[in-house]
């Protein structure tokens, strides 16, 4: 009897072992039965028509998604979002909104993963593929003939004047006379002056004082250091040509004319050959502008009236294909004028360089921007010479953007290259610039020049901006 009884309990621990290993219904996993993990995920409405789908990718120690760059177009406010989850496991949100207005790049969202009880989360960000424009000032090739490696011409106050247009410097010097540097061989640190012919070149309190590139063409002016003074500009169609005297003016015969002219000089010529050459006189109170056509036809002088605070240190320039002007001086602020030097808009000197001089104003791919040196006039003076760029692009017009710019918290320079010296009396300043263009005509680097008495020159080169790469 006691071993039946035994036999039979042993039967059943056998059966019950067999009802156990075929139960179906147990869970398979005795660890981790509601895993919350994240395998893949992707948006699949993106684009203007709803139907590009991007791949994420997931970083897992700093649980962070990130999607390429999405287009505009893209409906961003119901974005569908797709994932690959452990089993059970489901996005508690499949459908996020990530609006933003125009001048937001990105947007960083929480996205939950759900597993009965169990949750995982991670950031997710999305970005809008935003077009880029303007210039890349962070990738500046500078070549510098400032400071340590300044252009021995300069010094002295023997050089107050410079020009640039792409493939040559000219140096008005009272040292060695004036001459051309090739921009190509002072890129390979080679200076290899090219003397300009002076033939005929005489009269004047100096015969030669300021000049300018234009076209390709060569113009000098001499200093008019009184009314009995000539004011003298000749030109030069080459290089190699002799100088043609395109301007010989008596400034005694110009009714309120100053008494001192070609201390600065502001050539405005288009590429027609048409367009206006300013002088402002010594002691601030007058301009001169010449009416120039075909590149060397002067026309009667008209006297304008100056700023006392502009001083000798002056400028005018006009931005191209437009009618309008920008003027400074050490003490008038870069102000929008037409070309009888009538008002448009005063910047608010504190918002800029101290000293801002010698202003251009341009737009390079599709960005409006403001170059200026600052003078150092006097030897009290606190301005840092430097050459400044500021971004005006904001605004439909020139007048607009310029107010938008005082008015905004942000007037730090795009750009800012110390050229260095100390102020001095004679500290006159020049600025150009080249915009260079690819193969399709678009524009593809920046140029930038500016010089200043005593401190020397520099050619700052960037190139267009460029996307951020994913």
């Amino acid at each position: 009897m006691y071993k039946l009884i035994r036999n039979i309990g042993f039967l059943a621990v056998l059966l019950g072992l067999g009802l156990v290993s075929c139960d179906e219904d147990y869970p398979k996993s005795h660890i981790a039965p509601y895993d919350t993990e994240l395998l893949s995920i992707k948006i699949t409405n993106a684009g203007a028509d709803g139907n590009t789908v991007v791949e994420g990718t997931i970083d897992e120690d700093n649980k962070i998604i990130n999607f390429p760059r999405l287009d505009m177009t893209t409906n961003f406010s119901a974005l569908n979002l797709d994932a690959k989850l452990s089993d059970g496991a489901t996005l508690q949100n499949s459908v996020l909104d990530f609006s933003m207005d125009e001048e937001t790049a990105s947007k960083t969202l929480v996205l939950r993963i759900v597993n009965q009880k169990r949750y995982k989360e991670y950031f997710i960000r999305v970005r809008k593929r935003i077009p880029v424009y303007g210039a890349d000032f962070e990738k500046p090739t500078v070549y510098d003939f400032s400071g340590d490696n300044i252009y021995p011409d300069y010094g002295s106050l023997l050089t107050r004047c410079a020009s640039y247009d792409g493939e040559h410097v000219l140096i008005v010097s009272r040292k060695t006379a004036p001459h051309l540097l090739k921009v190509s061989e002072l890129k390979k640190g080679e200076i290899k002056p090219i003397m300009l012919d002076l033939t005929g070149v005489t009269g004047g309190t100096y015969s030669y004082n300021m000049g300018a590139l234009t076209n390709g063409h060569v113009y000098i002016a001499s200093l008019s250091g009184s009314q009995a003074s000539p004011l003298k500009i000749y030109y030069w169609d080459t290089t190699t040509s002799k100088p043609e005297v395109i301007a010989d003016i008596k400034v005694s015969d110009i009714p309120g004319a100053g008494n001192r002219h070609g201390d600065n000089i502001s050539v405005n010529i288009d590429k027609n050959g048409n367009g206006f050459i300013f002088f402002g006189d010594n002691a601030s109170t007058k301009f001169l502008r010449l009416t120039v056509s075909n590149h060397k036809t002067i026309g009667e002088p008209k006297v304008l009236t100056s700023s006392a605070d502009a001083t000798m240190v002056t400028n005018v320039y006009r931005i191209e294909d437009t009618d309008q002007y920008v003027w400074s001086g050490v003490r008038l602020p870069v102000t929008l004028v037409d070309e009888s030097l009538g008002s448009k808009y005063a910047m608010n000197k504190s918002n800029l360089e101290t000293e801002a001089v010698a202003p251009r104003i341009f737009t390079f791919n599709e960005e409006r921007y403001l170059i200026v040196c600052s003078a150092g006039q006097g030897s009290a003076s606190k301005a840092t010479p430097s050459l400044v760029v500021y971004n005006l692009t904001k605004g439909s017009t020139v007048a607009e953007a310029m107010q938008k710019f005082d008015e905004g918290d942000n007037h730090n320079p795009d750009y800012k290259f110390i050229l260095g010296g100390s102020g001095n009396g004679a500290a006159l300043a020049q600025t150009d610039y080249l915009i260079e263009k690819d193969e399709n005509g678009k524009d593809a680097k920046l140029c930038i020049f500016g010089s200043r008495t005593d401190s020397g020159f520099v050619i700052c080169e960037f190139p267009i901006k460029q996307e951020e790469e994913d």
